[in-house]
């Protein structure tokens, strides 16, 4: 694992402490499934980071990352 992916990990983890996945998420037309099938959670999974009652472990937030146009500078 890259210094850049640890950068990447740590800014979904910011937005997803923060709520604003949800937000980027929406702005892009996703839908909650659609998420989920790309980063292979569960839809559910997905609502609890959403919710931020839950973090992605490292790999589903690097897939997550790459879905949402994520990168280290958004943290």
């Amino acid at each position: 694992m890259t210094t850049e992916d640890l950068r990447r990990i740590s800014a979904v983890r910011v937005l997803v402490a923060s709520g604003k996945v949800r937000e980027r998420r929406e702005n892009r037309r996703l839908t909650l499934r659609e998420i989920a099938d790309s980063v292979g959670a569960s839809v559910s999974t997905v609502h609890r980071w959403e919710q931020g009652t839950a973090a992605p472990r490292s790999a589903a937030a690097l897939r997550l990352a790459d879905v949402l146009d994520i990168t280290s500078s958004v943290a």
